[in-house]
């Protein structure tokens, strides 16, 4: 009986974690609008055919690079420059921030109906949180401590690491992909850690299950910082901005596996329920996947104006699409 509930309790959490960081695959903002000028000629005379109604256009994305850029050159040790850099990347972050904070004003019906499933997934789990806590600490082991030792790093210290290693890496190959992965990283996990525990674990102050053994207990506002889980967030935040800049299957999914063992040594060392590092899963890889998606739609090149005669009831009509 021991063993089935250890592989119960296991199993929660690892596919609850892989299934979370898919559920906000991306959070999507829209397009640029398309502007719409017609002109009719009919009986001799020229007539104004309203423009079709747009909607409101979003704010232009802070681009990260032109299309064209050239591969990265080593980085220059002159202080003028390094301070041009930081300068660039501060409002980058800025414009980053901004976009994140009003996404949720420019979500569409399937991104509530994705939003409204974590947090039924979520909330479920919050139920089930007392039982599984206990059926882990029943199931605690030297071996899961031991792993837990060496791979819960990925959610800390060791997460900023990773990006600062891709973009050395990037500036030594010359790689530009490489490069903006690093850069990516490094902010994701920036902004989610911010997020996560600034505002969130604020205001839901929830006591960790130490605290609380094993109840689930909330106090908004206070210093109580259980959800989400932190270290879930970092961790989720630097396996989707990876995922997303590789090609094949080998990183992302090495990735995505190091991050769910981050969520499943936070539960083992009763520091998070399970529901905490669901949450932070969801958190981190829906900012990771929001950045990298904003970065390459801002590089994308705008489509050139398009004229096109088309046939109306009594006339002609040009159509200017740009």
């Amino acid at each position: 009986m021991q063993r089935v509930a250890r592989v119960k309790a296991v199993a929660i959490v690892l596919v609850a974690s892989l299934m979370a960081s898919a559920v906000f695959a991306e959070v999507q903002t829209p397009a640029a609008s398309e502007s719409v000028a017609t002109i009719a000629e009919t009986k001799g005379t020229v007539q104004d055919v309203p423009p079709q109604e747009a909607p409101p256009p979003a704010e232009p994305p802070q681009e990260p690079a032109p299309p064209n850029e050239p591969p990265p050159k080593r980085p220059s040790l002159r202080p003028a420059d390094f301070w041009r850099d930081v300068k660039v990347e501060a409002k980058r972050y800025v414009a980053d921030s901004y976009a994140i904070v009003r996404a949720p004003l420019r979500w569409t019906a399937p991104d509530w109906e994705r939003f409204g499933g974590v947090v039924l997934v979520v909330g479920g789990l919050m139920l089930a949180d007392e039982s599984i806590d206990r059926q882990m600490q029943q199931n605690r082991s030297r071996f899961t401590d031991r792993v837990s030792d060496a791979t819960t790093g990925f959610g800390g210290g060791d997460g900023p690491k990773v990006g600062v290693g891709f973009l050395v890496a990037g500036y030594a190959l010359g790689d530009w992909n490489v490069r903006e992965t690093g850069r990516e990283v490094l902010e994701a996990g920036l902004l989610s850690h911010l997020l996560d525990k600034w505002v969130l674990k604020r205001a839901f102050g929830r006591e960790r299950p130490f605290e609380s053994d094993g109840e689930t207990r909330f106090h908004p506002g206070s210093s109580h910082d259980s959800f989400p889980s932190g270290h879930a967030t970092e961790a989720f935040s630097v396996a989707s901005v990876i995922a997303m800049r590789s090609k094949g299957w080998v990183l992302p999914t090495v990735a995505y596996a190091a991050a769910t063992l981050v969520a499943f040594d936070r539960v083992n060392d009763r520091v998070h329920f399970a529901s905490d590092v669901v949450a932070g899963a969801v958190l981190g890889t829906a900012i990771g996947r929001f950045i990298v998606a904003r970065h390459r739609r801002a590089r994308e090149p705008k489509p050139a104006a398009d004229l096109d005669v088309v046939p109306i009831p009594g006339g002609l009509a040009a159509r200017l699409t740009f």
